[in-house]
């Protein structure tokens, strides 16, 4: 029974919302990476749509998401209350989501795979690149931001903790 001059135990609350607040944030964070893959997005500040494909082979299709290895790599690295870091251990997840330029050494495994898809396909595009005289492939990969700095996630973890300021040291 609690009584009217009783003191709140502000520690304890405190310590409570600490780790009720890393978990929270942790997969808060989690869910706004992972929304960038089905919104085809980033949203920092505002919304910035990535660009579309190329050539697209496979329409219908969302952007990154082909066996959903790279969406499904993103998971809590490190958290506890001094620091939360979500990451993927995918080795193309930086090329991604920075963009930048790639060279592809042409191999004789790379031509026998170029000309299967051109069977199946039947795209010029597979036979050119069978019949290439070029031993390296650059490939510039656009920036396709779906992880880093975003001021709405900041304000949405912003908006839980004085929520629950609220609520908890009202019950107190």
């Amino acid at each position: 029974m609690k009584r009217v001059n009783d003191i709140p135990d502000f520690e304890g609350i405190a310590a409570k919302l600490k780790i009720d607040l890393v978990r929270y944030a942790s997969r808060a964070g989690v869910n706004h990476f992972t929304d960038s893959f089905y919104n085809e997005g980033f949203t920092n500040k505002t919304f910035e749509a990535w660009q579309p494909r190329k050539d697209n082979v496979d329409p219908g299709r969302k952007i990154l998401v082909k066996s959903a290895g790279l969406l499904n790599s993103i998971v809590v690295i490190t958290a506890n209350d001094q620091l939360i870091e979500i990451g993927s251990g995918e080795a193309h997840a930086e090329i991604h989501n920075n963009g930048g330029t790639i060279r592809i050494p042409i191999t004789k495994k790379s031509r026998k795979y170029f000309w299967y898809m051109f069977k199946k396909t039947g795209a010029d595009m597979w036979k050119g690149l069978a019949l290439t005289k070029k031993t390296e492939l650059t490939v510039h990969i656009p920036q396709r931001q779906f992880i880093g700095e975003s001021a709405v996630l900041m304000q949405q973890l912003d908006d839980w903790v004085v929520r629950e300021i609220n609520k908890r040291f009202k019950l107190a």
